[in-house]
């Protein structure tokens, strides 16, 4: 299917996702906080189908939306893409507030996918690329026995299908663990996934 793809943030993660997320078909936004001026060197050296854009002409335009955005911006966001509705949302965020010392903002007992989908109730909440520390999403393992995996969670059974094809698109193998409830913690910070590099080796 066709789509245009949005990027929501230009930190270590929104680079390594408009790294991959260039080399692929889909027409590629990035937006962030400061405009598209102070993108103009990052889509230079990444090229490919990545275009800077403004917030507003992310969110008209893209039919899916990354969000990689520090934890504390999400909240805002959400109100921001109030009354675009119907969009596929990638969370790939962490409920990281604070490094030194580190700090996990308390999300009720719920999965962060859980908890993000209901701050965004007119959107279809996937979560996926939050597991991979930023450096090995920029560059992962390279092998010819497979692809590095990214894991996929989330309750809309066909926007994780749709992720899924773009996952494949950008290189990666993406793992459907089910939904929120279901694997959304083997993928946060602390879970058993979190942090870990796998390979889904080819058969």
């Amino acid at each position: 299917m066709s789509y245009t793809i949005g990027i929501i943030g230009s930190g270590h993660i929104g680079r390594g996702l408009a790294t991959h997320l260039a080399k692929t078909t889909y027409p590629v936004l990035i937006t962030n906080s400061r405009g598209p001026a102070s993108l103009t060197d990052l889509v230079a050296s990444i090229g490919g189908s990545l275009q800077a854009a403004d917030f507003s002409q992310t969110i008209a335009q893209a039919d899916v939306l990354f969000i990689a955005v520090p934890w504390a911006q999400v909240p805002d966001l959400a109100n921001q893409l109030q009354g675009y509705n119907g969009k596929i949302l990638v969370d790939a965020t962490n409920n990281i507030v604070s490094v030194s010392p580190f700090q996990l903002a308390d999300t009720g007992g719920k999965p962060t996918g859980e908890y993000v989908a209901a701050l965004f109730p007119g959107q279809r909440v996937v979560k996926a690329f939050n597991t991979l520390a930023a450096a090995t999403l920029v560059q992962p393992s390279q092998t010819s026995l497979g692809n590095s995996v990214i894991i996929i969670s989330g309750d809309d059974a066909e926007a994780k299908k749709e992720v899924a094809d773009i996952t494949r698109a950008m290189g990666f193998e993406p793992i459907d663990i089910g939904t929120f409830r279901q694997g959304g913690h083997l993928q946060d910070v602390g879970g058993a996934l979190s942090g870990i590099e796998l390979i889904k080796v080819n058969r």
